[in-house]
């Protein structure tokens, strides 16, 4: 039986072994730390490909200080796991929606098998780099001098909390290791077909856009401006500004299709409206159903002739095909024209919504303004204080889930924040009757020492302007805020559309916390095993993890997204868990005998994991080890 190695790939090996198969002879092994281990010969590399690179220095490019640790992390692996949460989940057993706390970056690269190309939309609301933003967790180059010097924040786990000021010296590099790191590797988790969508201010823009112009390409980057502020009342100017600004920036990335999908909305131009043939289902405005005679393809299935009432004939390339048409038409939604023999044209009544292109500049879609005021009624905040300072509105977070997905894609967002976004996906679900689920993912920062809340809120204030918060004594409070708004905001969808079926919406999430592996070192480090350690070898596992903390990281390390269905069942009184029906059966039971694993091999799983310590004695291991391979030998046997 094979045992899995529980890590995060190594992907320096991985690129090597990519390179190798193209080109074995750039295989060579080196020694380091006394082993040999493989990497390539450059010198051969060079020779085989020619060696036109430029010995200048100077050279187009983004850079900054930090930037080759920066790559160097993004390949290194992690020793992590996400472990479950279910007394803070709802449905835990049913839903696909997950709420993860931990560092981002981290997180990240845990999911980045299990959920590589699966991700049809990413949204992200990083801090704007203003001097005051806790930035990312810095437990990698920070020295104790530094540390010391510095006021900051430290998590749960003792790293330290980075809090990037201007008067750092790296301040815009800083942030730049920041979002590249998290960038490269969310670019793998998004479909082929994926988008992602950054807001940011001024602060950063312009190096965000070379950033992603780095990582995606340049043809497949572009901008957005939102307006932030309503009629005057949300902006308020610096004294640093020359005006007022009322506007964020969303960048927006392709992996490779430039293709976003059109709003469907009730447009807001109504005295465009008119009832020129007195129908009786009101006004409405005539919208393009064809293309013009020279644009349209002869070849298409599209195109088709139409006749008008007065007998004219017209011939050309549609939007819809012949018997969507026939159909409109008979249901007189299709405009003639005043002469009746005009191009066809489709009418949309104003009290229906349509489909509508959408626009550079994002002009109704929410203020901050309305974000916080839905928070405030959302937690029942009677006065003017904020949680956050800059909470997206849903509007926004619901109209870019209608740009950048279908029904039923998968949405991710690693700033989660307030979980603006998760609220919105939910807003449209309701409204298209979609199936999108969501993975949030936010850092435990203490609102206390978080300089993006308003007013500096205390824990105490919050606590008495929010009453779910009474009963709660935890030392980090932004957490249970965003999956406490998704909570109430799943139940107040529901209440305003009682006159819907919703029951296909996913409205739970499974609550996962990023920890250290469930592994004793000694797992890790055969090689430092001695006498003293050796008692420890036979149980490898922590004192404090459960067998579901070793499934769900057992999922990840077999690239199962975290999502997927488990069923607890018995198996000869021992505790099974099949993932996804019969794709995976987990057993960490302790004493397995042979009759146990005829029983399991009976439900013919594709996998099956145990622990090392599972068999009675190596005897029952060989002999049911040998019972598989000749009962299932297509199925893949690992021990932990």
């Amino acid at each position: 039986m094979e045992k899995l190695n529980l890590k995060t790939k190594d992907l320096n090996q991985e690129n090597i072994l990519k390179l190798t198969e193209l080109f074995p002879e750039l295989l060579t092994e080196v020694e380091k730390d006394g082993e040999l281990v493989k990497t390539i010969d450059v010198t051969k590399l060079k020779k085989l490909v020619g060696d036109f690179a430029d010995s200048s220095d100077e050279v187009y490019e983004l850079t900054w200080a930090g930037k080759n640790k920066s790559r160097q992390k993004i390949v290194k692996p992690i020793n992590k796991t996400l472990r479950p949460v279910p007394e803070d989940s709802v449905d835990f057993e049913n839903t696909e929606n997950l709420y993860i706390e931990g560092d981002n970056f981290e997180v990240l690269k845990l999911l980045q098998e299990s959920y590589l190309n699966k991700v049809k939309m990413i949204y992200i609301d990083p801090p704007y780099n203003t001097g005051k933003d806790f930035v990312y967790k810095d437990n990698f180059s920070m020295s104790k001098e530094d540390y010391d010097s510095e006021t900051g924040a430290v998590d749960e786990e003792g790293n330290k909390l980075f809090k990037n000021t201007t008067t750092n010296g790296r301040f815009h590099s800083d942030w730049l290791s920041m979002m590249y790191e998290r960038l490269v590797i969310a670019k793998d988790l998004l479909r082929d077909d994926g988008v992602i969508f950054i807001s940011i201010d001024d602060n950063e823009v312009d190096n965000l856009r070379k950033v992603c112009d780095e990582i995606f390409g340049e043809n497949h980057v572009d901008t957005m401006v939102w307006r932030k502020s309503g009629d005057g009342r949300d902006g308020k100017m610096k004294n640093t500004e020359t005006f007022r600004k009322d506007h964020e920036y969303v960048v927006v990335c392709f992996k490779d299709v430039q293709k976003l999908n059109k709003i469907i909305e009730k447009p807001n131009f109504k005295g465009d409206y008119s009832n020129a043939d007195n129908d009786p289902r009101g006004d409405w405005l005539s919208g393009s159903i064809s293309r013009s005679d020279e644009a349209s393809n002869p070849e298409s299935d599209k195109y088709y002739t139409v006749i008008s009432p007065t007998g004219k004939k017209t011939t050309r390339q549609f939007e819809i095909h012949k018997e969507e048409f026939d159909k409109l038409d008979a249901d007189k939604r299709i405009s003639w024209g005043s002469t009746g023999d005009a191009v066809p044209r489709i009418k949309t009544f104003i009290n229906e919504d349509r489909s509508i292109t959408a626009y550079s500049i994002l002009l109704t879609k929410g203020t901050t303004t309305e974000g916080k005021e839905e928070l405030r009624k959302l937690f029942e905040i009677n006065d003017k204080k904020d949680i956050f300072d800059n909470p997206k509105p849903t509007e926004l977070m619901r109209t870019l889930t209608q740009l950048g997905t279908e029904k039923d894609s998968l949405v991710l967002d690693f700033f989660a924040g307030s979980s603006s976004l998760a609220h919105g996906l939910l807003l449209q679900n309701a409204k298209d009757e979609g199936n999108r689920k969501f993975i949030m993912v936010q850092l435990n920062e203490n609102l206390d020492d978080n300089l993006k809340v308003a007013d500096k809120f205390s824990k105490d204030t919050i606590e008495n302007s929010v009453g779910f918060l009474d009963s709660i004594n935890k030392p980090h409070l932004l957490t249970e805020i965003g999956k406490e708004r998704i909570r109430r905001a799943a139940k107040k969808i529901k209440e305003d559309n009682k006159d819907k079926d919703l029951s296909k919406i996913d409205f739970g999430f499974r609550v996962f916390k990023l920890d250290s592996s469930n592994m004793k070192d000694v797992y890790y480090n055969p090689k430092e095993i001695d006498q003293r350690t050796l008692k420890n070898f036979k149980d490898n596992i922590k004192d404090d993890r459960t067998d579901k903390d070793l499934l769900y990281q057992v999922l990840l390390e077999l690239a199962i997204p975290i999502s997927a269905k488990v069923k607890e069942e018995k198996v000869n009184k021992k505790t099974i868990y099949r993932v996804n029906e019969n794709f995976l059966i987990a057993c960490f039971e302790e004493n397995v005998d042979l009759e146990t694993i005829k029983q399991i091999a009976e439900l013919k799983p594709l996998r099956i994991v145990f622990k090392d310590s599972s068999f009675k004695d190596d005897a029952t291991k060989v002999n049911c080890d040998e019972y598989l391979k000749n009962k299932l030998p297509n199925t893949s046997v690992k021990v932990i």
